[in-house]
């Protein structure tokens, strides 16, 4: 782009010298017709100087455009460096959100199975306890039995001391109660050991029940704790539950956006892509147009320097000379080549919206008369327009066809 600038300010010295030239030449000619010759000259160059300042305001003004545009690219990709760390962000917290919610299923899983333990363990504390009581009840059968018993022996006993006092005087008669009462001794002491060993395990079976009720209220308010506990974990896990949802709800939404915002940068990262090439495209033509410009300008400089020369040697020659021999060739030739152009070239500046910058880049397109633009179609009007970095509504807004054909039954009487 400096360099472009440089050319342009070279050419523009180039053109501010010539010019200068022109008018010492001018003010240094003494014949009429080498006046009008270099006032010509002087007029075209004029003319090339307005070109070259129009194509310098198009160049600034495109210069400025793709400045614009940079601006925008790096703004908008910062933006979608901002929303890829906030998307990266986002994804984290889903993921920490994921673990979170696995840990306390996790920790769920685990109440559930040591509340399974506990209601097990309460079922065979409840078991061992039935058993329990069916053997103290058994017991109990065995000691109203053994009661009876000793009911029955006091009974017995009370009525041997009955006998007794009755037949006192009957010692064979005591003698004989005596050796009952010894032959019944074992059995009250048996009785007795019986009445202690079932102190004994009626002490030992209320000692273990008591425990065993003890055991069943801590269970059952472990129980307790623990239905308390799950009912709260339960309503806790669906609180998170549907906060996951929701949240989850939050990302999709968010992702979505971000992949809209993403696809809508991507275009619009695509139209400047676009755009770029077809600012390149025309910073190429105008460097092609400015070469031209060059190229023309350098064969002005020849015929000066050969005006120059004849005007060196007119002094000594005749006036017949090479000078007017060029004067008279140069329009000649001009003649010569708008009479061959007018059969090949037509002027395209006659066609509404086609300006002189315009025509010189359809002529370097191969477009040169009216019929081949009046014989474009859709497809063509398509292609031209990229080609010509402009929109396909302007020449059909223009009406660039309709024109070609109006000009070309205008010229040469032809309907196309």
């Amino acid at each position: 782009m400096g360099a472009m600038i440089l050319q342009m300010v070279g050419c523009l010295l180039v053109a501010a010298t010539i010019g200068l030239m022109m008018g010492w030449l001018l003010r240094s000619f003494a014949t009429s017709e080498k006046r009008q010759q270099l006032s010509e000259i002087a007029g075209r160059l004029r003319g090339r100087e307005h070109e070259l300042d129009t194509l310098n305001h198009e160049l600034k003004v495109r210069t400025s455009a793709v400045q614009m545009l940079e601006g925008k690219m790096i703004t908008s990709e910062a933006a979608l460096k901002d929303l890829t760390a906030d998307l990266a962000t986002k994804v984290e917290q889903l993921t920490a959100l994921q673990a979170e919610v696995a840990e306390k299923g996790i920790r769920l899983h685990a109440v559930q199975r040591e509340r399974d333990t506990l209601r097990r363990e309460v079922e065979e504390a409840e078991t061992t306890l039935k058993a329990k009581a069916a053997g103290f009840a058994e017991m109990q059968a065995q000691m109203e039995n053994a009661e009876d018993v000793l009911i029955s022996r006091d009974q017995e006993i009370a009525t041997l001391k009955t006998w007794v006092e009755q037949l006192a005087p009957k010692d064979a008669e005591i003698a004989r109660l005596r050796a009952r009462i010894e032959e019944l001794d074992p059995f009250v002491e048996r009785s007795r050991r019986l009445e202690r060993e079932q102190e004994q395990d009626r002490a030992r079976a209320s000692a273990t029940l008591h425990s065993k009720e003890q055991e069943l209220a801590a269970h059952q308010a472990r129980l307790r704790e623990l239905d308390t506990e799950l009912a709260r974990l339960r309503t806790r896990n669906q609180e998170d539950l549907t906060r996951f949802e929701e949240t989850l709800q939050e990302r999709d939404t968010e992702i979505q956006r971000l992949r809209a915002a993403v696809e809508e940068l991507n275009m619009f990262r695509g139209e400047v892509e676009k755009k770029d090439v077809a600012l390149r495209e025309a910073e190429e033509r105008r460097v092609m147009d400015v070469s031209e410009r060059e190229e023309e300008i350098a064969a002005l400089r020849k015929r000066l320097v050969e005006y120059r020369v004849a005007q060196r040697f007119g002094a000594q020659s005749k006036p017949t000379g090479p000078v007017e021999s060029i004067a008279h060739s140069a329009p000649a030739a001009g003649r010569g080549t708008g009479k061959v152009r007018s059969h090949q070239k037509d002027d395209l500046k006659q066609i509404h919206g086609i300006g002189p910058v315009m025509e010189r880049v359809l002529n370097r397109m191969g477009m040169f008369t009216f019929r081949q633009i009046a014989e474009w179609n859709e497809r063509d009007v398509e292609h031209m327009a990229s080609e010509l970095n402009t929109f396909p509504d302007r020449i059909r807004h223009d009406n660039w066809i309709a024109g070609a054909k109006e000009q070309h039954f205008l010229k040469y009487g032809e309907e196309i």
